[in-house]
């Protein structure tokens, strides 16, 4: 889901340099004054999050609606949005150029969490405009969606932010869905180099604090994750939390957390996989699984369907959506109808969906996964090279099944566009297959064109099934 990005007042903040001034280009004291309530202390331990889409701008009586309304759910937790230009400030005052820090509407964030006991996971995002690296002229609207250009300044701001709120929110995710250009503009390096600057300013921070990778919204292909990965290894051992964002079929759901799961800890990133946006629509004309198409009684249906399988697949905290939001099926996601914007003191009306999830809240028995007959788990989506010894090439197979892997057929796409048929054999659970291909001489010249270019492999009904890649022996 994308990010709202909100243009904050910048005469009023211009306003607030005249009381807490520093000279452009200082350090601004965030001095931490908050300490965890008892409430906090004691909140619920258990699956279930909110995915609230609360903004920095968001009216302070809205914000308390959807953190009393998390805690009427039994949410252990609530994904809240921080824009750093809506706390980071710069301009001119006397002719001199300063900067500033506004900390008071994240600061409800806080104050909110201590009184409702609801942990906060806090997405941060909107890079400010003076530490921003754009492409050549960006809509003057997406400008905040640029990746950070000067990494050590941004590091000291997302250091200060941690700083400021250590023991009360300790988890953060770094910005929302990287993946996508509609809310990112920078490439996986860019990305990478963001991640770690953010990873080490809130480790130095905060000793108990944990980065959550931004949450994935490509979840068919691992292309964009593999890039960042490769940019900056050092990120396997500097994030915490592992995430992605999933909408799908009832059929697919669990399949595709067992992958990602898999993804991960292939990486050696074995931190806890969290979804921090999962939802399904509660109007009938989005209900994209023909097997809950009827209104508010489905999308409650689908959730109490899938919800098991996640966790049985290897999700460990699930943030659903908490309330309606923009347009398409994202309108209806919420298990709360509300009006969006939230306005001041908004209305609220429980779905039937909050009543499920409620009770998931208080009993969540994880669903062992049930893979389609066959699924074969092949290693990672990143391009290999090809070995080629004796006019053979070596592939591996992997089953990750709670039963035996069927033979099937794969297709070897290689990145010069050319393919070449493999057949995996039979396979008990939890072994492993070399298949050694001979190459007949049409292949070997494919082979030997595509050798230094690399090769993925691929499926013909590569969605429903969701098997993702294949390795070959280098």
């Amino acid at each position: 889901m994308i990010t709202a990005i909100r243009s904050l007042s910048f005469t009023a903040a211009v306003a607030a340099m005249a009381i807490a001034a520093a000279p452009a280009g200082a350090a601004v004291d965030p001095a931490n004054s908050f300490n965890r309530s008892a409430e906090l202390a004691a909140a619920p331990t258990n699956h279930i999050g909110m995915h609230s889409m609360l903004y920095t701008d968001t009216p302070y009586s809205a914000k308390e609606e959807m953190f009393k309304q998390a805690r009427a759910v039994g949410a252990s937790y609530i994904r809240v949005d921080i824009a750093l230009s809506g706390i980071f400030l710069r301009g001119t005052f006397n002719g001199h150029p300063i900067e500033s820090a506004r900390w008071t509407r994240t600061d409800e964030y806080a104050t909110l969490s201590n009184k409702y006991g609801v942990k906060v996971i806090a997405m941060l995002y909107s890079t400010p405009w003076f530490v921003a690296e754009c492409p050549p002229n960006p809509p003057s609207s997406d400008r905040l969606r640029c990746p950070a250009g000067d990494l050590v300044r941004y590091q000291q701001m997302i250091h200060d932010v941690a700083v400021r709120y250590a023991g009360v929110i300790n988890d953060f995710e770094i910005i929302n869905e990287p993946d996508t250009s509609r809310a990112f503009y920078g490439t996986p390096q860019q990305y990478a180099d963001m991640l770690v600057a953010a990873a080490d300013g809130i480790h130095s921070a905060n000793s108990d604090a944990r980065v959550a990778i931004g949450g994935i919204s490509t979840i068919s292909n691992t292309v964009f994750t593999d890039a960042v990965l490769a940019a900056r290894p050092s990120l396997t051992s500097k994030v915490d939390v592992n995430t992605i964002h999933l909408r799908s079929t009832s059929s697919t759901t669990a399949m595709n957390v067992s992958l990602w799961r898999q993804y991960y800890d292939d990486h050696g990133m074995n931190g806890p996989l969290w979804l921090t946006e999962y939802g399904y629509p509660s109007a009938t004309a989005f209900q994209y699984d023909p097997r809950f198409r009827n209104g508010e009684a489905a999308q409650a249906s689908f959730l109490s369907a899938t919800l098991p399988g996640v966790l049985g697949a290897g999700g460990d905290l699930i943030f659903i959506t908490q309330r309606d939001w923009g347009s398409g099926h994202f309108a209806s996601e919420g298990i709360l109808d509300t009006d969006d914007p939230l306005p001041e003191n908004p209305t609220v009306r429980r779905k039937a969906a909050f009543a499920v999830v409620k009770q998931a809240s208080q009993s969540l028995t994880p669903a062992p996964l049930e893979p389609p007959p066959g699924t074969t788990r092949l290693t990672t989506t990143t391009p290999e090279r090809v070995k080629m010894v004796g006019g053979r090439i070596t592939v591996h197979f992997s089953c990750i099944a709670a039963g035996d892997c069927k033979a099937r057929a794969f297709k070897l796409k290689f990145l010069t566009g050319e393919a070449l048929r493999v057949v995996a054999p039979e396979i008990s659970a939890g072994k492993n297959a070399d298949v050694r291909v001979k190459l007949t001489r049409p292949s070997m010249r494919r082979v030997a064109r595509a050798r230094y270019k690399g090769v993925k492999a691929t499926l013909a009904d590569y969605r429903r099934s969701q098997v993702q890649a294949i390795t070959i022996t280098r």
